[in-house]
């Protein structure tokens, strides 16, 4: 990919996500303020534990679409019918079993949260990031970044329809309130995005499900739910302790984070066709590919670290006072993008020059040491033993990427060496 391309691709997925941020921030606020950091808490508990699922319920299918369509745009229909076949089928097998395992991880108080959010988030969001994936693998990173854009202006709209509501009637709101009205906001972006690929890039075809896609996508999928859970299911497990007041106040924190976070994974995410192009030379390239780009995602982490840490004392005033406990754990956490720019680079790495796999490998271990951290610390020391877990995997997943990138490369460039000694 050329330097103005790859430039101009990151400006409109930047462009799109700072447009994202906006409309985040304005979202978080208007439901911290109309349900309070408690009933927050439950929601936000109930969604982590869904998002695990939600991976699954695309089969790794969306990164499988950029991969297929970049390569071969001719047989997009084909691609694009396959992609929402599969997320159909996932929906349906991924929100049974969520509602069978939910009656043993999740408190019966939220239990009935679970077909609402369910719907929205592993039907209709899924849609809509594949669509939004159908333009990126095209080349149309404007569109692509207009549909991630449309996601959170539905959500913003239906939260400040709900906040007005609350001022209006002087009357509070509650999880299960702003669940009956989240996943029309869902559904009208994925409409939206549906119509938007059909008419832009062209209808669905008849997909056909193949055995050789589903391993494909198999190892995306379980690196997507990998990062779910060592993302995600500290809340969850903040819910299930009873701890919901700390489970709101730390997620708003985490989303934060994960705002800030958003600019340095849209580089990356622009960057992705380039990326398997340039590992097809050998991993050396892909590994300067990533360097190149982590000399611009360091220093803005550590700005970004610096600005949550010195800004933190505000969120009481932006999401209400029973938000404070936010301030000392966004304080905790602000360092997450900089570990996170360090682990995109080497797992992006790995992907693109030899196998997802490997990456998801790591992945998964470091999920299972999050799980067993967060069910060691968080009954002892609540938020901040998540916290604790959040730094410490994701750290150990950067060092495991970037030391399989080195020893990965080095036994590649003696391969090579061998076989031309000996032609």
């Amino acid at each position: 990919m050329a330097g103005g391309t790859l430039k101009r691709d990151t400006l409109w997925m930047m462009g799109g996500n700072f447009l994202s941020l906006g409309f985040q921030a304005v979202y978080f606020v208007l439901i911290g303020r109309a349900i309070g950091s408690t009933q927050y808490g439950l929601f936000v508990g109930v969604a982590s534990f869904l998002s695990v699922f939600g991976q699954f319920s695309t089969m790794g299918m969306e990164l499988i679409l950029v991969r297929d369509v970049s390569r071969d745009r001719e047989h997009f229909a084909r691609y694009w019918g396959t992609s929402l076949r599969v997320i159909l089928l996932g929906f349906v097998v991924t929100t049974t079993a969520s509602l069978a395992l939910g009656r043993f991880f999740l408190d019966k108080s939220v239990y009935h949260l679970i077909p609402g959010i369910a719907v929205a988030d592993l039907l209709f969001a899924k849609i809509a990031l594949m669509a939004s994936k159908a333009f990126q693998g095209v080349g149309d990173f404007a569109r692509s970044a207009n549909v991630s854009v449309l996601t959170n202006v539905s959500k913003a709209i239906t939260a400040a329809c709900l906040y007005g509501y609350v001022l209006f009637t002087k009357m509070p709101s509650s999880a299960q309130t702003w669940t009956h009205v989240y996943w029309i906001a869902s559904m009208v972006s994925a409409v939206v995005a549906f119509a938007l690929v059909t008419i832009y890039i062209g209808p669905a075809g008849r997909g056909h499900i193949d055995r050789r896609s589903l391993v494909e996508g198999l190892g995306f999928m379980t690196s997507n739910s990998s990062i779910s859970i060592y993302n995600d299911i500290d809340k969850t497990i903040l819910v299930s302790r009873g701890m919901d007041e700390a489970a709101g106040t730390y997620s708003a924190a985490y989303r934060i984070v994960d705002v800030a976070s958003s600019p340095i994974y849209s580089v990356y995410s622009a960057a992705f066709p380039a990326f398997f192009r340039e590992g097809a030379k050998g991993m050396r390239y892909a590994m300067q590919m990533a360097l190149k780009i982590s000399r611009k995602t360091i220093p803005f982490s550590l700005a970004a670290a610096g600005l949550m840490f010195v800004s933190a004392g505000l969120l009481p005033y932006i999401f209400g006072q029973s938000f404070a406990g936010s301030v000392a754990a966004l304080r905790w956490l602000c360092l997450l993008p900089l570990i996170r720019s360090l682990h995109y680079a080497g797992g992006m790495t790995l992907t693109a020059s030899v196998s997802q796999w490997y990456r998801t490998v790591q992945q998964v271990f470091v999920a299972l040491l999050n799980v067993g951290l967060n069910l060691w610390l968080i009954p002892h020391y609540s938020w901040r033993g998540a916290a604790a877990a959040s730094l410490i995997s994701d750290g150990t997943l950067a060092a495991l990427n970037w030391i399989s990138v080195l020893w990965l490369m080095r036994s590649q460039e003696r391969r090579w060496r061998a076989a031309a000694s000996q032609a």
